[in-house]
């Protein structure tokens, strides 16, 4: 073999090489579509938020990188459908709808599902059946509890339906609404981070019952690659001691 011949040879070898150098890499990045949910996701939170942190860890457990899609709300859902890449969806709580559609991890995570209401107008309440009249807030695409989820869905309840959470919330502080669902770590965050919210946060308040504490998944794409992101999801969560149980609170 000449010079020429045997340079040409180790060009195209060192280029096979790289060629397969990127495709194991490519392999081993996984992509989640998410949305800004702070504390626990974010794109400009540190580590991307709470719940970013602990399913990154999972998975750099397992060797795989994570990216991270953000998206509004629905979109991040349908994202999963709509471009191959994309494997999953998160956070998100447990619906036996959903479940039809998507694989759920364990869980990584616990949300409490509160009330906030007027200061100068509590709600009075010991059930969801009790908030039957009233104008309830309610973030739109969001799963909440099967009790409060069912008395939307049977009319028991008169849902006012947010494109956010913090329109959400400001429709309570308005006057808009009666009340709204919201997770307490959710409200609690952007009482003290968001300035519109933050300057009225002393007019509403976090009623001290929870409706329930919900445990927070990475839904899959319910097809073999999703199945198998799954179960690496769950083998590094384990490895990283993160359970799978919520207390609710009283």
């Amino acid at each position: 073999m000449n010079i020429g011949r045997f340079k040409i040879y180790m060009a195209i070898l060192f280029l096979l090489l790289g060629l397969k150098a990127r495709s194991v890499h490519a392999d081993n990045v996984v992509y989640l579509s998410s949305l800004e949910w702070p504390p626990y996701v974010g794109k400009h939170l540190s580590g991307e938020g709470t719940s970013a942190i602990t399913v990154r860890k999972a998975f750099a457990a397992m060797g795989y990188d994570l990216k991270i899609l953000f998206l509004p709300w629905k979109r991040s859902m349908h994202m999963v459908d709509k471009d191959a890449k994309v494997i999953g969806y998160f956070p998100e709580y447990y619906s036996k709808e959903r479940a039809e559609k998507y694989i759920f991890s364990k869980s990584y995570g616990c949300s409490p599902v509160s009330l906030l209401e007027r200061r100068a107008n509590p709600v009075l309440w010991g059930s969801v059946d009790d908030l039957a009249g009233l104008q309830v807030g309610f973030v739109a695409g969001y799963v909440n509890t099967p009790e409060l989820d069912a008395a939307v869905a049977n009319g028991t309840i008169n849902a006012d339906f947010a494109p956010s959470d913090k329109s959400n919330i400001m429709k309570v502080i308005k006057g808009r609404v009666d009340c709204a669902v919201v997770d307490s770590m959710v409200y609690s965050y952007l009482a003290v981070t968001d300035p519109e919210v933050g300057k009225y946060s002393e007019t509403v308040q976090i009623e001290p019952r929870a409706f329930g504490v919900n445990e927070l998944f990475v839904a899959f794409r319910r097809d073999e690659k999703g199945r198998f992101y799954a179960r690496i999801l769950n083998d590094g969560l384990k490895k990283i001691g993160i359970g799978n149980s919520c207390e609710p609170t009283d």
